[in-house]
């Protein structure tokens, strides 16, 4: 029940919170209470008395209200709202102007409920409102204030709808409009009206259990919230209602016996989660990721890359030394989240996902220190960082990829020019990145091979898109290594020693595809592909074979360049030939997922040296 125990924790730490709205328009709600979206707001003055009724926007719909444990987890059963509810609960008229089976039942069942609040004494708002809905007149009232319409027989008109819902299903919440009541009166709003509902529902629960969050014993629950991820959300994360089945029987007599949680335990628990989900929650593809401490510090975002989690607002300059940029990202961590490097402060994450509409499961938790969050979080940026140049208007720029990024890059296929990859995939993907990002848990072997093969279909995809792939196939072979062979940034930049055969292979492909590019027209150039762009899939195979045949078709572009640039690729190519080892070269064994650091690397010096001694040439 750890992560029970953590939101429990954090609801408390922020009690001072519960029933405002923040900044973000979100609310932590007080126990005992939920939220539902309005579509009817009617006013009474304290007496009792109709004043006004109205339609509410949708921008305004959201409206806290009081709610039982039945209530709060209805499905299709008449389980009334202590205040706020359905038109069919608060409305005495209902029969009159709708057909519907049972008609009478909901109010009875509502109204029985609210008298017996009025009777343990209760705020003078709820009375008000109270006195007015036993006179059983709310339809007449909104008919003849023009919010409700009837059709030709006298009957709520079934094809009206007021914002998308049917007039009969529309949701009903009151203010008061008096005088003697300063403010706007917005019952939803007040707190004494919550608070005095939580002291009269607390007092009517019923005996004491065994409580397996706090270990005290209080009044227990046995039905658990649902609307944990959004108001339409029907699934619960604890659930217990098979009584006919294995859900618990054979092991345990009573479903309280495996598991027993107090109300208000419960409720703060379930309210902290739905407010973090709100307010800060990664809701994508189905899948929903909250990371939080419960002193409410502000955490940097795990699913951002570094550029957007730490330069979005300045000038971001290349790190020309891989030092240089760890001591900023380190910099960039400890200047804006100093207040949680501590081993005093938590962090806790948590992933949900539901298989059917009614479950929900934690699908990941984990709590560790502020410090070692950041260490992981560090390490991260990082050890999975390459030269990214696919940020648009931003050059080229030294960073870790986002996982949306990753996971585009080693499942995605190109469709009208954008990388795509089903929904469920990518949030499979994402929760296998999860770990690795905050918990420096090593790469899926498979994701990064399938980056590689990827990286190594060049003809798949545009020149923009192929070159994201790489960079981050590249970026994900950097993270490799750093996980496993404990190799560092001397692979990031152009090793002219390494006598790794596949990453040698890469060079001389590099060497290729430029001398055969330099050829090219200007019209020519984004156009048409070089020889390696076309037989690099199977150079991946076959390199000894395919390398004699590129050779070969490499000649006649050599000799289209001037005698200068012709002497100095040559050099290049007899270089990396002598740094293969006694017969490495001929091995038919197909390329490692080095060959693409090789490739990038050695083009991307080619680019940057090649043009500055042609331009020292021309001057």
């Amino acid at each position: 029940m750890g992560w029970m125990q953590a939101l429990y924790d954090t609801y408390e730490k922020s009690a001072h919170l519960v029933g405002i709205e923040d900044e973000t328009g979100c609310i932590l709600l007080p126990i005992a209470h939920s939220t539902q979206n309005a579509q009817i707001e009617v006013a009474v003055n304290l007496d009792g008395e109709f004043k006004s009724a109205c339609r509410v926007e949708k921008a305004q719909a959201v409206t806290l209200i009081p709610v039982t444990e039945a209530s709060g987890s209805r499905s299709s059963d008449i389980a009334p709202h202590p205040l706020c509810d359905k038109l069919c609960y608060v409305a005495g008229d209902f029969a009159q102007y709708v057909n519907r089976k049972k008609a009478k039942d909901y109010y009875q069942a509502y109204i029985t409920q609210m008298e017996e609040w009025h009777r343990a004494g209760c705020h003078e708002f709820v009375e008000a409102i109270y006195r007015y809905l036993a006179k059983a007149v709310l339809i007449r009232d909104l008919i003849s204030a023009k919010v409700l319409t009837l059709d030709g027989q006298g009957m709520l008109n079934d094809k009206e709808k007021i914002e998308g819902i049917a007039q009969a299903d529309v949701f009903v919440r009151f203010c008061i409009r008096d005088e003697r009541v300063k403010g706007l009166g917005q019952v939803w709003k007040e707190r004494g009206v919550y608070n005095d509902y939580i002291r009269y529902y607390l007092s009517t629960q019923g005996d004491l259990d065994l409580d397996y969050v706090t270990g005290e014993y209080c009044i227990c629950s046995e039905k658990q919230p649902s609307k944990i991820r959004n108001s339409a959300d029907k699934a619960k994360l604890i659930s217990a209602n098979d009584s006919s089945g294995f859900t618990y029987r054979g092991r345990f007599r009573e479903r309280r016996e495996a598991n027993s949680i107090g109300y208000a335990s419960s409720q703060k628990a379930h309210n902290a989660l739905k407010w973090l989900i709100e307010r800060q929650a990664f809701r994508r593809f189905g899948l929903c990721v909250v990371v939080w401490n419960p002193e409410n510090r502000g955490l940097p975002d795990w699913d951002k890359d570094t550029y957007d989690l730490f330069y979005e607002d300045e000038e971001y300059a290349q790190a020309d030394v891989a030092k240089a940029y760890a001591d900023r990202v380190n910099d960039a961590l400890a200047g804006r989240h100093a207040d949680i490097d501590t081993d005093n402060t938590d962090i806790v994450v948590l992933s949900l996902d539901a298989a059917t509409p009614g479950r929900l499961a934690v699908t990941y938790y984990q709590q560790i220190s502020g410090s070692e969050f950041l260490r992981n979080l560090k390490y991260w940026h990082t050890s999975c960082a390459w030269n990214m140049s696919y940020k648009k208007g931003k050059g080229t720029v030294l960073m870790a990829p986002a996982p949306e990024d990753i996971a585009l890059a080693a499942y995605g296929t190109e469709r009208n020019g954008m990388l795509n990859i089903d929904d469920r995939l990518m949030k499979d993907t994402l929760k296998r990145l999860m770990p690795c990002i905050l918990g420096k848990h090593r790469l899926p072997a498979d994701l990064v091979r399938s980056a590689v093969e990827n990286a190594s279909r060049p003809q798949a995809f545009s020149s923009y898109n192929y070159r994201k792939v790489l960079e981050i196939a590249c970026a994900l072979i950097h993270k490799r290594y750093a996980d496993e062979k404990k190799e560092d940034w001397e692979i990031m930049s152009l090793d002219r020693n390494w006598d790794n055969r596949d990453y040698l292979y890469g060079r001389l492909l590099a060497v290729a595809h430029k001398v055969e590019y330099d050829t090219f027209s200007e019209s020519e150039r984004g156009k048409r592909e070089t020889n390696v762009i076309r037989f690099m899939s199977h150079m991946v195979k076959y390199p000894s074979n395919t390398w004699k045949m590129l050779g070969l078709k490499l000649l006649p572009y050599l000799g289209k360049l001037h005698q200068g640039m012709q002497v100095r690729y040559e050099k290049e190519m007899q270089s990396i030939y002598d740094l293969f080892l006694p017969d490495q070269f001929n091995t038919q064994a197909p390329l490692g997922e080095e060959y693409l650091l090789g490739y990038y690397c050695e083009l991307s010096y080619l680019w940057k040296n090649m043009k500055d001694e042609e331009e020292d040439e021309n001057e």
